[in-house]
């Protein structure tokens, strides 16, 4: 059964009233604590937002990558930190859905209303090159004993349920399913990162974790694939979350302008100010039609791997700009803690380095663009 226009705009109506009741009010407090608020990601999970991409048949909502783009984008524009968390749990979903088993898909997506999946890829030896991964997956009998260290892990300490990419040969990479309660997998530290504060990113070190080959996602050489998938999924939802930062600073923007005055004039009536709203209202229009492009041709089974690198390099960098707009029509006030610009630039930041640098963003254009 196919999700509805009305069913799309009632999951949007439940994203803004949540955003607006649970979320938006604990944004400063949770970028302030540098985590989430008591209790507040069990209410995510109690209000069902685990399950949004997960097809019925294992208890989730079913809605395709158009209609959750657009969710995420709503709840960014409250708090980009939970944003980025069911960005994380959505994209790691999606590779079970693409490359896993029956057994294992029976066995684990039924969790994923409750448990947060994660993929892990970077190491400290390679950061996120599949080239520099160290982590070992050896064969024994029926099953593999994966043996590893992975940092920098999105929901690393949160996450029950986890893809780890391994060598299984010096040229050949795959992907297995891991769980946290596992003999000799443990939670390393936490990272200290500037912003997106409420997201934990953690380490995983795997010592001689034992899986049955169940637990393998796809087939064996096809963990470079997966990876690439997992990362283009990502940059969609990503774009999605960068749209959401910039309606935040925008709305934060003209808020102030409309209250304060140059003079006897309203800030919203002198040309620098309405050159540099409109410049954040125009940036964050362009990213949600390329965020939207690329969701849209993924549920259409059309490439987008292209346009959701555009997305994500479009959007993280005009997301810092914008903020620093905004923060400049605040004054003084826009590098205050007292405002959220100054976060929302750190929170921005971070997605020029997340699920791909924008270097890596324009190689990966470029080179789409001379192979046409």
């Amino acid at each position: 059964m196919s999700i509805t226009l009305d069913q799309n705009k009632m999951l949007i109506q439940m994203i803004k009233e949540f955003t607006a009741n649970e979320l938006a009010p604990l944004d400063m407090e949770i970028d302030q604590r540098g985590d989430y608020t008591d209790g507040l990601f069990q209410k995510v999970v109690d209000t069902g937002l685990l399950g949004m991409t997960l097809p019925r048949e294992f208890g989730g909502a079913g809605f395709d990558y158009v209609a959750t783009a657009q969710a995420l984008e709503h709840m960014a524009a409250g708090n980009a930190s939970m944003a980025v968390t069911l960005e994380g749990h959505f994209k790691t979903i999606e590779q079970f859905i693409k490359y896993g088993n029956k057994a294992l898909n029976d066995a684990y997506l039924p969790s994923a209303t409750k448990r947060i999946f994660a993929f892990s890829m970077t190491e400290p030896s390679g950061g996120s090159n599949p080239k520099g991964i160290s982590t070992r997956a050896i064969k024994q009998g029926d099953n593999w004993v994966i043996t590893g260290d992975k940092i920098m892990i999105t929901n690393g300490g949160l996450a029950e349920v986890y893809c780890v990419l391994s060598k299984t040969e010096d040229d050949q990479l795959a992907v297995f399913v891991v769980d946290k309660d596992m003999p000799g997998f443990k939670f390393g530290k936490r990272e200290d990162f500037i912003g997106l504060k409420g997201v934990p990113v953690g380490e995983v070190v795997l010592n001689h974790v034992v899986v049955p080959e169940s637990h393998l996602l796809g087939v064996v050489g096809q963990g470079l694939e997966i990876g690439d998938n997992a990362h283009a999924d990502a940059r969609i939802l990503m774009g999605a979350v960068l749209a959401g930062i910039m309606d935040h600073e925008l709305a934060t923007a003209v808020s102030y302008s409309k209250e304060r005055k140059a003079m006897d004039t309203p800030l919203y009536q002198l040309q620098v100010t309405q050159e540099k709203i409109a410049d954040i209202a125009i940036a964050r229009e362009n990213t949600r039609a390329l965020y939207q492009k690329g969701a849209t041709n993924k549920v259409a089974n059309q490439p987008y791997d292209e346009i959701a690198a555009m997305a994500k390099s479009y959007g993280s960098r005009s997301a810092v700009l914008s903020g620093d707009k905004a923060l400049q029509i605040l004054g003084g006030y826009g590098y205050s803690h007292e405002y959220p610009v100054e976060h929302l630039i750190r929170d921005a930041r971070a997605m020029e380095l997340a699920e791909g640098t924008i270097e890596k963003m324009n190689v990966e254009i470029t080179n789409a663009e001379i192979a046409k």
